[in-house]
């Protein structure tokens, strides 16, 4: 999992005042990607790149998109770009 410093650097927002909106996108993002992976992120040791960069997107396209994000859409992009993870079934 990245952590707030890494998605603070991805995002290119400094400070801490966005820490906590950051942590809660971030779960959100890995609510999303374990969905969309049919497991969980945990089960996987080390955490594929993918995985990390998949994630990093999802936190920016909720950030960006925080007023107006459409979840539908974003869980569409995480399943093509994570089709060679995922589990064929639950």
């Amino acid at each position: 999992m990245p952590t707030i410093e890494e998605l603070k650097t991805y995002l290119g927002v400094d400070g801490s005042h966005l820490d906590s909106l950051l942590a809660d996108f971030l779960n959100t993002a890995k609510e999303l990607v374990e969905k969309v992976l049919r497991y969980q992120i945990a089960v996987i040791n080390p955490t594929p790149d993918l995985v990390k960069e998949a994630l990093k997107y999802s936190v920016a396209y909720l950030y960006t998109n925080r007023e107006t994000a459409n979840l539908a859409e974003l869980e569409r992009t995480l399943s093509i770009l994570l089709s060679s993870l995922r589990k064929k079934e639950f």
